[in-house]
């Protein structure tokens, strides 16, 4: 009986190494577990490798490869899985870790190894998923945790947050956001659903225009699209911003924000003036004239 290595793939999936070859698991039984080629299905391989259940000692091996082995392959992948292990169990900076892990390598697998930047790119994005809390399943977790409250910088990030229950509310800017937003002069709203999480309908971004470019000042997570929940936002923010007018608003044609933002800055002495944005008017008047029963070829 012969040995391979075990290691685990990107995904974190187990992942078998023998003589320059990798596989990955087929089936597996109480007391055996069955590999196959990782290009089973890519070149059709038809190699397979039956292990006990401590995986790493090889019981059967068919030895029936249709394509090369590839060595340095497989020490690049072992060296892919110690550095992700590393990233996430340790506390040395990206460089130390990187130079630990590349101890091991022979020079043919260093001149392998993808573009450093881009590794220690993702070590930072593991640390980051690692550290980040579970995502709640509703909108009545208690509390947000610290990490998501401030900014990098740790300044304050978290403005307002109405409590755990369905309507709730939460405001995220910086205080130099907030300064921005309350001396701006135009302003541009718009709600976006793709980016927004799972447990929330929107999420509802401000930019203000500031010395020729656009700059994101809030960001608000609102339960609905309703005209009481954009009333409730705009409150609140006029208590964090009591100055906060603005000459232009510029925004899509939802109505009930629309109404609520008209309510707020144009029935006053110096009315801020609103305008729709061409963007959503464009695909506004798209979307009617390919649902017109007059077309015969869709638009685009």
């Amino acid at each position: 009986m012969s040995t391979s290595t075990l290691s685990t793939t990107e995904k974190n999936k187990p992942l078998l190494l023998s003589k320059g070859f990798c596989y990955t698991i087929d089936k597996a039984t109480n007391d055996k577990i069955y590999w196959k080629c990782e290009y089973a299905r890519k070149l059709e391989c038809k190699d397979r490798i039956h292990t006990n259940d401590i995986k790493t000692t090889i019981l059967h091996e068919n030895d029936n490869h249709n394509h090369p082995g590839n060595a340095i392959s497989s020490e690049i992948r072992i060296f892919e899985e110690k550095f992700r292990d590393r990233a996430v169990n340790c506390n040395e900076n990206t460089q130390t870790v990187l130079d630990n892990c590349l101890t091991d390598l022979s020079d043919l697998a260093v001149a392998r190894i993808p573009n450093f930047k881009h590794i220690k790119r993702n070590m930072k994005h593991r640390r980051v998923m690692n550290d980040s809390p579970k995502i709640p399943n509703d909108r009545t977790f208690n509390q947000i945790p610290d990490i998501l409250s401030v900014t990098k910088r740790s300044n304050e990030f978290l403005q307002f947050d109405s409590g755990p229950g369905d309507d709730r509310i939460i405001i995220f800017s910086t205080l130099e956001q907030l300064q921005l937003l309350e001396n701006c002069e135009q302003l541009l709203v718009d709600g976006t659903f793709k980016v927004a999480p799972a447990i929330f309908y929107q999420l509802y971004a401000m930019h203000i225009v500031y010395r020729n470019a656009v700059i994101p000042v809030v960001f608000a997570l609102l339960p609905n699209k309703n005209q009481s929940t954009y009333h409730r936002l705009l409150d609140k923010l006029k208590e964090l911003c009591p100055l906060w007018h603005p000459k232009s608003i510029m925004m899509d044609f939802e109505k009930a924000a629309m109404n609520e933002f008209g309510d707020k800055f144009t029935t006053t002495t110096d009315p801020a003036i609103m305008s729709g944005c061409f963007f959503h008017l464009q695909n506004s008047v798209q979307r009617k004239l390919q649902n017109a029963t007059v077309l015969t070829k869709p638009l685009g």
